[in-house]
């Protein structure tokens, strides 16, 4: 990804990585840095449980050093490891390989590990998904919420509300079509507002002036 338009093509198409990655951690009650591993071996080995079970010495030994207490059963088609303390145990099934579909097709086409510049300017090598928590880490933040006029100091009403020389009122009614689809686009469910959000983080223009620090 060393041009700027295939990090764009990359990040575009890999966009819902780390949410699908924890969904399917929190279902299956599973480590979601070891789920991204185990995709990695349907990605590598082939998408199936028999090819997965045939490259299974191969994949415990490429992790041995990452996660040591990692074993494969192929009995029981059940992988234990033993992470921050936690016992944790996955079931290898069709099931599996369903819910990581995308994992998987995302890892075939891009591999797993990424390398890129940091902010310090310092060449880093990682996971897919440890490259979209620290991009993620570079969003911008709204520090300071307010649930309505009441809750906000009066210097700031007062700047951004209330002055009489930069105010300007606006009649919102429940009729208001586009005022409407676009609160869907910024907070509804549903596919149609999701690719709308989607498509408006990823126009989204911002600088380091706007990074906290």
């Amino acid at each position: 990804m060393g041009k700027k338009e295939d990090a764009k093509d990359f990040v575009t198409k890999a966009f819902d990585y780390r949410n699908i990655l924890t969904e399917v951690s929190i279902n299956r009650s599973t480590n979601v840095y070891l789920l991204e591993y185990i995709a990695y071996g349907f990605a590598k080995y082939g998408d199936t449980v028999e090819s997965f079970e045939d490259n299974a010495d191969d994949w415990v030994r490429m992790l041995c050093k990452t996660y040591p207490e990692l074993t494969y059963s192929r009995k029981s088609h059940q992988i234990k490891a033993v992470i921050d303390l936690i016992d944790q145990l996955v079931v290898v099934d069709n099931d599996l390989i369903e819910q990581l579909r995308y994992i998987i097709d995302i890892q075939k086409e891009y591999g797993l590990l990424v390398k890129y510049v940091d902010k310090n300017k310092q060449p880093v090598q990682t996971t897919i998904l440890r490259y979209f928590e620290y991009i993620e880490r570079l969003y911008p933040s709204i520090k300071a919420r307010y649930k309505g006029l009441g809750s906000s100091a009066a210097s700031v009403s007062r700047e951004v509300l209330m002055d009489p020389k930069t105010r300007r009122l606006l009649r919102v009614t429940m009729d208001d079509a586009e005022i409407m689809k676009t609160m869907g686009m910024l907070v509804g469910d549903g596919k149609e507002n999701k690719n709308a959000r989607k498509e408006m983080l990823m126009g989204f223009k911002f600088d380091m002036s706007m990074i906290d620090n």
